[in-house]
């Protein structure tokens, strides 16, 4: 399978209980989502890690993960100054079919939404 580019050996992927686990061990923050960035930049060259930074209607945003079941969703409820984004890890689940459209439509509707305001400042800016 190919994602973002990238060759994907679904052997070197982890679980989603694994990835879960190591999340809890390494302090449910988003230092934890670090790690496991790291360890799959050192197999895949890439972090594979995406961050969603706008709500889903349920949480603040979601980190994005691949993992052998998929694509995990772990989403976080806030962010404080020291440890990034605090995950929820009794709310990741995995994505279906779905829930990526959904979160493919309200980007799509949230960057459209802000690029037409950012135009009209700056016209409004330029003296137009």
């Amino acid at each position: 399978m190919t994602v973002d580019g990238i060759q994907i050996d679904k052997g070197k992927l982890l679980s989603k209980d694994e990835a879960l686990d190591l999340l809890f061990e390494y302090g449910e923050d988003y230092r934890a989502m670090a790690h496991l960035g790291k360890y799959y930049r050192s197999n895949f060259g890439n972090e594979l890690v995406w961050r969603y930074p706008i709500s889903d209607g349920l949480h603040l945003g979601t980190h994005i993960l691949i993992v052998k079941e998929g694509f995990l969703s772990v989403p976080y409820e806030s962010i404080n100054r020291d440890d990034g984004e605090l995950l929820e890890l009794n709310a990741a689940a995995t994505f279906d079919a779905d829930d990526i459209q959904f979160f493919i439509n309200d980007w799509r509707s949230f960057s459209d939404d802000l690029l037409r305001a950012m135009s009209d400042m700056l016209r409004i800016l330029s003296g137009e």
